[in-house]
Protein backbone atom coordinates (compact mmCIF):
# COMPACT_ATOMS: atom_id res chain seq x y z
CA UNK A 1 0.00 0.00 0.00
CA UNK A 2 1.12 3.33 -1.04
CA UNK A 3 0.40 6.50 0.48
CA UNK A 4 -0.11 9.78 -1.55
CA UNK A 5 0.09 11.82 1.32
CA UNK A 6 2.96 10.34 3.78
CA UNK A 7 2.80 14.09 5.72
CA UNK A 8 -0.89 12.95 7.16
CA UNK A 9 0.46 9.94 8.27
CA UNK A 10 3.54 11.40 9.75
CA UNK A 11 1.06 14.17 11.14
CA UNK A 12 -0.77 11.08 13.13
CA UNK A 13 2.14 9.51 14.15
CA UNK A 14 3.81 12.36 15.84
CA UNK A 15 0.05 12.91 17.60
CA UNK A 16 0.27 9.17 18.16
CA UNK A 17 3.49 10.04 20.39
CA UNK A 18 1.94 12.61 22.19
CA UNK A 19 -1.10 10.02 23.01
CA UNK A 20 1.96 7.95 24.86
CA UNK A 21 3.90 10.55 26.11
CA UNK A 22 0.34 11.74 28.25
CA UNK A 23 -0.14 7.96 29.51
CA UNK A 24 3.17 8.67 31.76
CA UNK A 25 1.62 11.10 33.09
CA UNK A 26 -0.61 9.99 36.15
CA UNK A 27 -2.86 11.64 38.64
CA UNK A 28 -3.09 9.70 42.03
CA UNK A 29 -4.46 10.74 45.61
CA UNK A 30 -1.31 11.53 47.66
CA UNK A 31 -1.12 9.58 50.86
CA UNK A 32 -2.67 11.02 54.20
CA UNK A 33 -1.19 13.19 56.84
CA UNK A 34 -2.70 13.93 59.84
CA UNK A 35 -1.81 17.69 60.70
CA UNK A 36 -2.55 20.02 63.61
CA UNK A 37 -4.34 22.56 60.79
CA UNK A 38 -6.05 20.20 58.64
CA UNK A 39 -8.86 21.85 59.68
CA UNK A 40 -8.17 24.62 57.75
CA UNK A 41 -7.67 22.65 54.47
CA UNK A 42 -10.84 22.95 51.85
CA UNK A 43 -12.88 19.96 51.82
CA UNK A 44 -12.05 18.92 48.42
CA UNK A 45 -10.49 15.56 46.98
CA UNK A 46 -6.72 16.04 46.47
CA UNK A 47 -4.82 14.82 43.35
CA UNK A 48 -1.49 15.30 42.28
CA UNK A 49 0.15 14.77 38.81
CA UNK A 50 3.12 12.70 38.53
CA UNK A 51 5.19 10.56 36.00
CA UNK A 52 5.40 7.19 36.01
CA UNK A 53 7.82 4.59 35.00
CA UNK A 54 5.37 2.77 33.26
CA UNK A 55 2.12 4.35 31.30
CA UNK A 56 -1.03 3.89 32.73
CA UNK A 57 -4.14 2.49 31.53
CA UNK A 58 -2.57 0.31 28.47
CA UNK A 59 -5.40 -0.94 26.92
CA UNK A 60 -6.56 2.56 26.96
CA UNK A 61 -3.62 3.34 25.89
CA UNK A 62 -3.23 0.71 22.57
CA UNK A 63 -7.19 1.91 21.63
CA UNK A 64 -6.08 5.66 21.37
CA UNK A 65 -2.99 4.82 19.34
CA UNK A 66 -4.44 2.71 16.86
CA UNK A 67 -7.60 5.13 16.79
CA UNK A 68 -4.85 8.07 15.98
CA UNK A 69 -2.80 5.63 13.39
CA UNK A 70 -5.75 4.94 11.36
CA UNK A 71 -7.51 8.09 10.53
CA UNK A 72 -4.21 9.53 9.74
CA UNK A 73 -3.80 6.68 7.45
CA UNK A 74 -7.38 7.19 5.75
CA UNK A 75 -6.50 11.07 5.22
CA UNK A 76 -2.91 9.49 3.79
CA UNK A 77 -4.93 8.98 0.51
CA UNK A 78 -3.85 5.03 0.27
CA UNK A 79 -3.63 3.32 -2.85
CA UNK A 80 -3.28 -0.53 -3.28
CA UNK A 81 0.37 -1.40 -4.67
CA UNK A 82 0.75 -3.93 -7.67
CA UNK A 83 3.52 -5.97 -7.43
CA UNK A 84 6.83 -5.18 -9.96
CA UNK A 85 10.13 -4.19 -10.55
CA UNK A 86 10.57 -0.35 -8.94
CA UNK A 87 11.43 0.92 -12.59
CA UNK A 88 8.50 0.38 -15.18
CA UNK A 89 7.95 1.98 -18.72
CA UNK A 90 5.65 2.85 -20.76
CA UNK A 91 6.67 2.82 -24.64
CA UNK A 92 4.73 4.64 -27.41
CA UNK A 93 5.68 3.30 -30.83
CA UNK A 94 4.58 4.56 -33.87
CA UNK A 95 2.91 1.72 -36.76
CA UNK A 96 1.67 4.57 -38.87
CA UNK A 97 2.84 4.30 -42.70
CA UNK A 98 5.61 6.82 -41.84
CA UNK A 99 7.55 4.15 -40.47
CA UNK A 100 10.38 2.56 -42.76
CA UNK A 101 10.27 -1.38 -40.98
CA UNK A 102 7.47 -1.38 -38.65
CA UNK A 103 8.65 -4.89 -37.31
CA UNK A 104 12.29 -2.94 -36.28
CA UNK A 105 10.38 -0.42 -34.53
CA UNK A 106 7.95 -3.27 -32.72
CA UNK A 107 11.70 -4.54 -31.76
CA UNK A 108 13.27 -1.27 -30.83
CA UNK A 109 10.04 -0.82 -28.33
CA UNK A 110 10.17 -4.22 -26.88
CA UNK A 111 14.21 -3.25 -25.91
CA UNK A 112 12.81 -0.68 -23.81
CA UNK A 113 9.55 -2.52 -22.24
CA UNK A 114 10.22 -3.35 -18.79
CA UNK A 115 8.26 -6.00 -16.82
CA UNK A 116 4.80 -4.30 -15.73
CA UNK A 117 5.44 -1.96 -18.22
CA UNK A 118 3.37 -0.55 -21.01
CA UNK A 119 3.24 -0.78 -25.07
CA UNK A 120 1.09 1.83 -26.57
CA UNK A 121 0.79 1.55 -30.39
CA UNK A 122 -0.45 5.25 -31.64
CA UNK A 123 -0.65 6.17 -35.48
CA UNK A 124 -2.06 2.94 -36.88
CA UNK A 125 -0.69 0.79 -39.99
CA UNK A 126 -3.48 2.45 -42.29
CA UNK A 127 -2.48 5.65 -41.85
CA UNK A 128 -0.39 8.40 -43.51
CA UNK A 129 0.89 10.11 -40.30
CA UNK A 130 0.57 10.31 -36.89
CA UNK A 131 -0.36 12.34 -33.63
CA UNK A 132 2.30 12.05 -30.69
CA UNK A 133 -0.49 14.56 -29.38
CA UNK A 134 -2.68 11.85 -28.82
CA UNK A 135 0.32 9.47 -28.40
CA UNK A 136 1.18 11.60 -25.17
CA UNK A 137 -2.16 11.63 -23.98
CA UNK A 138 -3.08 8.22 -24.14
CA UNK A 139 0.72 7.64 -22.77
CA UNK A 140 0.54 9.55 -19.38
CA UNK A 141 -2.87 7.34 -18.71
CA UNK A 142 -0.97 4.16 -19.07
CA UNK A 143 1.62 5.61 -16.40
CA UNK A 144 -0.60 6.44 -14.02
CA UNK A 145 -1.79 2.86 -14.62
CA UNK A 146 1.16 1.36 -14.28
CA UNK A 147 2.65 3.32 -11.24
CA UNK A 148 1.09 1.30 -8.45
CA UNK A 149 3.87 -0.02 -6.74
CA UNK A 150 6.83 1.10 -8.50
CA UNK A 151 9.03 4.01 -7.67
CA UNK A 152 9.69 5.29 -11.11
CA UNK A 153 7.91 5.87 -14.29
CA UNK A 154 9.34 6.60 -17.85
CA UNK A 155 7.91 7.19 -21.23
CA UNK A 156 9.41 6.06 -24.18
CA UNK A 157 8.48 7.17 -27.67
CA UNK A 158 9.55 5.47 -30.57
CA UNK A 159 8.99 7.44 -33.65
CA UNK A 160 10.53 8.69 -36.89
CA UNK A 161 9.96 12.29 -35.11
CA UNK A 162 8.99 14.21 -38.49
CA UNK A 163 7.35 17.69 -38.70
CA UNK A 164 3.93 16.20 -39.24
CA UNK A 165 3.88 14.25 -36.50
CA UNK A 166 3.64 17.54 -34.08
CA UNK A 167 0.82 19.94 -33.85
CA UNK A 168 -0.32 23.12 -31.80
CA UNK A 169 -0.81 21.09 -28.59
CA UNK A 170 2.15 18.80 -28.78
CA UNK A 171 4.63 20.94 -26.19
CA UNK A 172 1.77 21.76 -24.06
CA UNK A 173 1.20 17.93 -23.42
CA UNK A 174 4.36 17.59 -23.47
CA UNK A 175 4.84 19.90 -20.33
CA UNK A 176 2.17 18.14 -18.65
CA UNK A 177 5.10 15.26 -18.18
CA UNK A 178 6.85 16.06 -15.17
CA UNK A 179 10.18 14.46 -16.24
CA UNK A 180 12.14 13.42 -19.06
CA UNK A 181 11.34 11.51 -21.97
CA UNK A 182 13.28 9.06 -23.91
CA UNK A 183 13.03 9.19 -27.74
CA UNK A 184 14.15 6.81 -29.92
CA UNK A 185 14.47 7.79 -34.21
CA UNK A 186 13.64 5.10 -36.63
CA UNK A 187 13.68 5.04 -40.31
CA UNK A 188 11.51 7.34 -41.92
CA UNK A 189 9.78 5.43 -45.20
CA UNK A 190 10.92 6.97 -48.11
CA UNK A 191 8.07 5.82 -50.69
CA UNK A 192 9.73 4.48 -54.00
CA UNK A 193 7.10 4.18 -56.61
CA UNK A 194 6.68 7.15 -59.13
CA UNK A 195 3.46 9.27 -58.24
CA UNK A 196 1.16 9.98 -61.03
CA UNK A 197 1.23 13.36 -62.48
CA UNK A 198 -1.07 15.75 -60.70
CA UNK A 199 -4.10 16.75 -62.38
CA UNK A 200 -4.87 20.47 -62.56
CA UNK A 201 -7.92 21.79 -62.69
CA UNK A 202 -8.16 25.52 -63.61
CA UNK A 203 -10.61 28.02 -65.86
CA UNK A 204 -7.40 29.53 -67.33
CA UNK A 205 -6.27 28.75 -70.43
CA UNK A 206 -2.60 29.33 -69.85
CA UNK A 207 -2.76 29.10 -65.80
CA UNK A 208 0.98 29.93 -64.46
CA UNK A 209 0.89 26.59 -62.78
CA UNK A 210 0.83 24.56 -65.69
CA UNK A 211 4.42 25.15 -67.16
CA UNK A 212 5.92 24.38 -63.44
CA UNK A 213 4.29 21.10 -63.13
CA UNK A 214 5.90 20.07 -66.88
CA UNK A 215 9.32 20.63 -65.08
CA UNK A 216 8.96 18.97 -61.66
CA UNK A 217 10.86 16.06 -61.40
CA UNK A 218 10.35 12.63 -60.44
CA UNK A 219 7.66 12.54 -57.77
CA UNK A 220 7.83 10.05 -55.14
CA UNK A 221 4.83 8.85 -53.33
CA UNK A 222 1.40 6.73 -54.48
CA UNK A 223 -0.70 9.43 -53.23
CA UNK A 224 -2.74 10.98 -56.44
CA UNK A 225 -2.41 14.58 -56.52
CA UNK A 226 -5.94 17.18 -57.62
CA UNK A 227 -4.63 20.70 -57.91
CA UNK A 228 -8.23 23.00 -58.47
CA UNK A 229 -7.45 26.48 -58.67
CA UNK A 230 -10.54 27.54 -57.49
CA UNK A 231 -12.42 27.11 -54.22
CA UNK A 232 -12.65 22.89 -53.98
CA UNK A 233 -16.20 21.38 -54.67
CA UNK A 234 -18.02 18.57 -52.64
CA UNK A 235 -17.19 16.45 -55.18
CA UNK A 236 -13.57 17.49 -54.91
CA UNK A 237 -13.58 16.79 -51.31
CA UNK A 238 -15.02 13.10 -51.19
CA UNK A 239 -12.25 12.28 -54.12
CA UNK A 240 -9.77 13.33 -51.50
CA UNK A 241 -11.62 11.20 -48.78
CA UNK A 242 -12.42 7.86 -50.43
CA UNK A 243 -9.10 7.73 -52.65
CA UNK A 244 -6.51 8.94 -50.14
CA UNK A 245 -5.23 11.37 -52.60
CA UNK A 246 -3.98 15.29 -51.99
CA UNK A 247 -6.53 17.41 -52.81
CA UNK A 248 -4.84 21.28 -53.04
CA UNK A 249 -7.04 24.20 -52.89
CA UNK A 250 -5.17 26.83 -54.67
CA UNK A 251 -7.38 29.24 -55.58
CA UNK A 252 -6.68 32.49 -58.33
CA UNK A 253 -5.05 35.50 -56.59
CA UNK A 254 -7.46 38.03 -55.60
CA UNK A 255 -5.90 40.98 -54.54
CA UNK A 256 -2.85 43.51 -55.59
CA UNK A 257 0.38 41.83 -55.49
CA UNK A 258 3.42 42.97 -53.58
CA UNK A 259 6.79 41.79 -53.17
CA UNK A 260 6.66 39.57 -50.33
CA UNK A 261 7.94 36.00 -49.38
CA UNK A 262 6.66 32.59 -47.63
CA UNK A 263 9.03 29.93 -46.13
CA UNK A 264 8.46 26.27 -46.35
CA UNK A 265 8.19 24.90 -42.96
CA UNK A 266 6.06 22.75 -40.87
CA UNK A 267 4.35 23.16 -37.75
CA UNK A 268 6.19 21.59 -34.68
CA UNK A 269 7.18 22.59 -31.18
CA UNK A 270 8.91 25.26 -29.90
CA UNK A 271 11.31 23.27 -29.38
CA UNK A 272 11.97 23.04 -33.01
CA UNK A 273 14.95 24.55 -35.13
CA UNK A 274 12.99 25.25 -38.43
CA UNK A 275 14.29 23.92 -40.82
CA UNK A 276 13.98 26.09 -44.06
CA UNK A 277 13.30 24.11 -46.95
CA UNK A 278 12.69 26.53 -49.60
CA UNK A 279 12.25 30.38 -49.61
CA UNK A 280 9.91 32.12 -52.41
CA UNK A 281 10.26 35.90 -52.27
CA UNK A 282 8.24 36.97 -55.19
CA UNK A 283 5.48 39.51 -55.66
CA UNK A 284 2.42 37.42 -54.48
CA UNK A 285 -0.72 37.95 -53.20
CA UNK A 286 -1.44 37.11 -49.51
CA UNK A 287 -5.25 35.25 -49.18
CA UNK A 288 -6.64 34.02 -46.39
CA UNK A 289 -6.62 30.48 -45.17
CA UNK A 290 -8.58 28.12 -42.59
CA UNK A 291 -7.28 28.40 -39.00
CA UNK A 292 -6.80 25.34 -36.65
CA UNK A 293 -5.03 23.24 -39.53
CA UNK A 294 -1.45 21.82 -39.65
CA UNK A 295 0.94 24.86 -41.10
CA UNK A 296 2.73 23.75 -44.13
CA UNK A 297 4.20 27.24 -44.66
CA UNK A 298 3.99 30.78 -43.38
CA UNK A 299 4.61 33.86 -44.53
CA UNK A 300 7.80 35.96 -43.58
CA UNK A 301 6.15 37.77 -40.90
CA UNK A 302 4.83 34.27 -39.52
CA UNK A 303 0.69 34.03 -40.55
CA UNK A 304 -0.09 31.27 -42.38
CA UNK A 305 0.34 30.44 -46.29
CA UNK A 306 -0.40 26.73 -46.71
CA UNK A 307 -2.17 25.16 -44.01
CA UNK A 308 -3.17 21.19 -44.03
CA UNK A 309 -6.40 19.02 -42.88
CA UNK A 310 -6.89 15.66 -42.93
CA UNK A 311 -9.98 14.56 -45.40
CA UNK A 312 -10.90 10.94 -44.64
CA UNK A 313 -8.22 8.91 -46.26
CA UNK A 314 -6.59 12.10 -47.64
CA UNK A 315 -6.22 15.26 -46.73
CA UNK A 316 -6.53 18.98 -48.48
CA UNK A 317 -4.09 21.50 -48.26
CA UNK A 318 -4.79 25.23 -48.42
CA UNK A 319 -2.71 27.56 -50.30
CA UNK A 320 -2.99 30.83 -49.64
CA UNK A 321 -0.15 32.19 -51.81
CA UNK A 322 -2.03 33.97 -54.83
CA UNK A 323 0.41 34.04 -57.96
CA UNK A 324 0.68 36.90 -60.79
CA UNK A 325 -1.32 35.82 -64.05
CA UNK A 326 2.03 36.92 -65.60
CA UNK A 327 6.01 36.44 -66.26
CA UNK A 328 8.47 34.08 -65.51
CA UNK A 329 7.89 33.48 -61.82
CA UNK A 330 6.58 30.02 -62.09
CA UNK A 331 9.77 28.94 -64.06
CA UNK A 332 11.87 29.77 -61.64
CA UNK A 333 13.94 27.07 -59.44
CA UNK A 334 12.65 28.55 -56.07
CA UNK A 335 8.88 28.16 -57.46
CA UNK A 336 9.75 24.89 -58.84
CA UNK A 337 10.68 23.22 -55.40
CA UNK A 338 7.74 25.52 -53.34
CA UNK A 339 5.32 23.10 -56.13
CA UNK A 340 7.23 20.40 -55.29
CA UNK A 341 5.99 20.93 -51.77
CA UNK A 342 2.88 20.93 -52.34
CA UNK A 343 1.82 18.07 -54.38
CA UNK A 344 4.03 15.71 -51.68
CA UNK A 345 2.06 13.43 -50.08
CA UNK A 346 -0.11 14.26 -47.08
CA UNK A 347 1.52 15.88 -44.08
CA UNK A 348 4.99 16.52 -46.55
CA UNK A 349 6.83 13.64 -44.28
CA UNK A 350 9.19 12.79 -46.46
CA UNK A 351 12.52 14.45 -45.66
CA UNK A 352 10.80 16.94 -43.09
CA UNK A 353 12.39 15.27 -39.73
CA UNK A 354 13.34 17.39 -36.31
CA UNK A 355 17.24 17.50 -35.97
CA UNK A 356 18.93 15.55 -33.16
CA UNK A 357 19.29 19.34 -31.03
CA UNK A 358 15.64 20.02 -31.29
CA UNK A 359 14.48 16.17 -30.05
CA UNK A 360 17.35 16.80 -26.91
CA UNK A 361 15.38 20.27 -26.10
CA UNK A 362 11.93 18.29 -26.62
CA UNK A 363 13.29 15.69 -24.20
CA UNK A 364 14.22 17.84 -21.85
CA UNK A 365 17.15 15.50 -20.48
CA UNK A 366 18.07 18.01 -17.87
CA UNK A 367 14.93 16.87 -15.68
CA UNK A 368 16.22 12.84 -15.45
CA UNK A 369 14.99 9.72 -16.36
CA UNK A 370 12.17 8.80 -15.09
CA UNK A 371 9.03 10.35 -12.54
CA UNK A 372 8.02 9.05 -9.15
CA UNK A 373 5.53 7.06 -9.16
CA UNK A 374 4.04 9.38 -6.41
CA UNK A 375 3.18 12.02 -8.90
CA UNK A 376 1.09 9.85 -11.18
CA UNK A 377 -0.47 7.34 -9.15
CA UNK A 378 -4.51 8.59 -8.80
CA UNK A 379 -6.77 6.94 -6.03
CA UNK A 380 -10.04 4.53 -7.79
CA UNK A 381 -13.14 4.00 -6.38
CA UNK A 382 -11.60 0.57 -4.40
CA UNK A 383 -8.92 2.69 -2.84
CA UNK A 384 -11.53 5.20 -1.34
CA UNK A 385 -13.23 2.40 0.12
CA UNK A 386 -10.22 1.19 1.74
CA UNK A 387 -9.95 5.15 3.23
CA UNK A 388 -13.63 4.57 4.60
CA UNK A 389 -13.11 1.18 6.15
CA UNK A 390 -9.76 2.56 8.04
CA UNK A 391 -12.09 5.20 9.29
CA UNK A 392 -14.66 2.90 10.09
CA UNK A 393 -12.25 0.19 11.56
CA UNK A 394 -11.53 3.75 13.37
CA UNK A 395 -14.96 4.94 14.90
CA UNK A 396 -14.74 1.09 16.52
CA UNK A 397 -11.75 1.73 18.16
CA UNK A 398 -12.88 4.68 19.50
CA UNK A 399 -15.98 3.43 20.29
CA UNK A 400 -14.51 0.65 22.30
CA UNK A 401 -12.03 3.38 24.11
CA UNK A 402 -15.16 5.13 25.42
CA UNK A 403 -17.02 1.78 26.98
CA UNK A 404 -13.81 1.27 28.67
CA UNK A 405 -13.22 4.43 30.23
CA UNK A 406 -17.04 4.74 31.17
CA UNK A 407 -16.64 1.10 32.70
CA UNK A 408 -13.26 1.83 34.86
CA UNK A 409 -14.90 5.17 36.00
CA UNK A 410 -17.77 3.49 37.30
Amino acid sequence: MTLLAPWVFALGAALALVVVALHFLTTRRPPARVLPTARFVPVAEARAVSRASRPSDVLLLVLRVFTVLLVSAAFARPVLDAPGPQVRSVVLVDVSRAVADTAAAMDSARAQLTEGGALVLFGGSDAARSSLSAALVRGQREAARVARGADSVKLVVVAPFTQAQFDAATQSLRDTWPGALTLVRVPIRVDSALGAQPQLVTSLADDPVAPALGVLPARRGAQAVRIVRARASGSDSAWARNSGGVLVEWPLSEGDARADGVVLTGEASRAESRAVAATLVAPLVRMAVPSGALVQARWRDGTPAVVEDTLGAGCIRHVGVGLPIAGDLTLREPFVRFLARMVAPCGMETGAVLSDSSLAVFAAYERGTGVAASLLVTATSAETRLAAWLLAAALCLLLGEWALRTRRAR
